[in-house]
């Protein structure tokens, strides 16, 4: 009763805490343009499979309330949800404290407990069914559960991977760990009907994803292979990344306890079954390490790796459980989580209230490099840009209700925070490598015409020249209007909104 007092009590603090968080700072560029997805559902997108937008229809209540807070929703839910989880696998395991402590790591992690439990991205789905699916082979491979408690976790565990998948390409590698797990250690698994049962299931809920790539020329595949094709020489910029960002996005102190986990498991010494060790090992080492060994090559993303380290973060509970005399390893899964909370607080201040702009100070390229931005008061252009349609329309400059813009960001914060509360229509036109799922979204919107006016917006921290991208579609393009904004009494970014006359189709 005592831990699940205390379980109750962490999981209900961090979601406050998440919730202040989300609350507090508007979309980054990443979850808007995730927002987007949700505006046509589809069975496969140019990025990622679709559980993120029908997560988000799902919070937003088919999208009748878009602020922040419904939209990043699920993300807060599923968090919670995942911590119990934790807590359960911990206890499967070991006991009921190595489940607290599973839960206190897991809540102490950047990546887990923000990137995912706060920001609405695919791996908010992708990190809750990655989790379900230890729960269910924790269960699996336990010797005191019956045959047909087995069997039923097998078909489960090929459920949970299937919509794992459904949620971020990464889910594979579930598959792939486990595979390596019977292969190595449980060869009689392949003697049972219900493994291959579990595969076929598997295969069937993510088999969407093949078939909209198959209408749409593998145009997924041959994105995400281009980001990761390995070519001739080493990429160091892109390996210390990759490894210092699992530090940081891990928490430094949780990595440490890692480390020296990974060291206790050498030499043997973590008390649990070697079933389970074994199992934990194989569902995260694979996926973190081919991530390191490509990132030699090209570049990757941190978060990338991120659901690998879960199951480090149990085996490191378990042998932080049976540590009695060590203060500093007693108390380090509290100082992980004091931690995440200061960079938390940190974060909303300097977002909201940082005087002017971290990034370049010069007015052409005001505020780039700022990664803050993304998610400062875009609602500040929007009333803003309606000033300037109006005062077009009431001087019979323009009466065109058009906003485009040629790449998928800024383009969606443009199309979520202006055009749609200003009911205007938006497009993007451009390359499909540039503008991404807004060539499928295009198609569902209205089409600008020959003879039709446009204002094409950009900003200074991602600035294009329409210029340069329009100059043979329209008659003529006006200078641009400037709008400043100012965060902390200081510029911190520039709009233009340009007037593009006489489209020629």
């Amino acid at each position: 009763m005592l831990f699940k007092n205390k379980i109750t009590t962490l999981i209900l603090l961090a979601s406050i805490v998440r919730c202040i968080i989300a609350f507090s700072i508007g979309l980054g560029n990443d979850e808007v343009y995730y927002l987007s997805y949700a505006q046509h559902l589809q069975w496969n997108y140019f990025d990622h499979p679709p559980l993120v937008a029908i997560l988000i229809r799902l919070t937003t209540l088919n999208l009748t309330f878009t602020n922040g807070f419904f939209v990043r929703l699920g993300s807060v839910i599923l968090a919670a949800a995942n911590t119990y989880l934790m807590f359960l696998i911990g206890k499967k395991i070991k006991d009921e404290k190595t489940g607290y402590i599973t839960a206190l790591l897991y809540t102490s992690s950047i990546y887990t407990s923000i990137i995912s439990g706060v920001f609405i991205m695919p791996d908010a789905p992708q990190l809750f069914f990655w989790i379900l699916s230890l729960y269910f082979l924790t269960h699996l491979i336990t010797d005191e559960e019956s045959q047909s408690k087995r069997n039923q976790n097998l078909l489960l565990f090929g459920l949970s991977v299937g919509l794992c998948v459904m949620s971020k390409i990464h889910g594979i590698f579930l598959w792939i760990g486990f595979g390596l797990y019977v292969l190595l250690y449980n060869r009689k698994l392949l003697l049972n009907t219900y493994l291959y049962l579990s595969v076929l299931l598997s295969l069937l809920i993510i088999s969407p994803i093949l078939f909209w790539n198959i209408e749409n020329e593998f145009i997924t595949y041959t994105f995400h292979s281009n980001r990761v094709t390995i070519n001739q020489g080493i990429n160091p910029n892109s390996f210390i990344r990759e490894l210092f960002g699992g530090v940081a996005y891990n928490n430094p102190v949780n990595y440490y306890l890692l480390i020296i986990t990974l060291i206790a498991c050498w030499k043997n010494k973590i008390n649990i079954s070697i079933n389970h060790t074994r199992l934990l090992l194989l569902m995260s080492l694979p996926l973190i390490e081919i991530l390191l060994f490509v990132s030699l090559f090209r570049d990757t993303l941190p978060h990338w790796s991120g659901p690998g380290y879960t199951a480090l973060l149990i085996l490191s509970s378990c042998y932080l459980s049976d540590i009695k005399t060590n203060y500093l390893l007693n108390k380090s899964v509290y100082y992980a989580n004091y931690l995440i909370l200061i960079v938390s607080l940190i974060g909303i201040l300097a977002l909201n209230f940082y005087p002017g702009t971290l990034g370049n100070k010069t007015e052409a390229k005001l505020g780039k490099g700022d990664v803050t931005l993304d998610m400062y008061d875009w609602d500040f252009f929007k009333h803003e840009v309606a000033k300037i349609i109006q005062k077009n329309k009431s001087d019979g400059k323009s009466k065109t209700e058009f906003i485009i813009n040629n790449k998928w960001f800024p383009a969606a914060h443009i199309d979520n925070y202006i055009a749609q509360p200003l009911h205007l229509n938006f497009l993007a036109i451009g390359k499909l490598e540039d503008i991404h799922t807004y060539h499928w979204l295009n198609q569902y919107r209205n089409s600008i015409k020959k003879g039709d006016d446009a204002y094409y917006i950009t900003v200074s921290n991602n600035y294009s020249d329409p210029n340069e991208i329009y100059k043979y579609d329209f008659e003529k393009i006006n200078p641009p209007i400037i709008i400043k904004q100012f965060r902390g009494g200081k510029s911190v970014r520039n709009m233009l909104v340009y007037l593009m006359e006489g489209y020629k189709n």
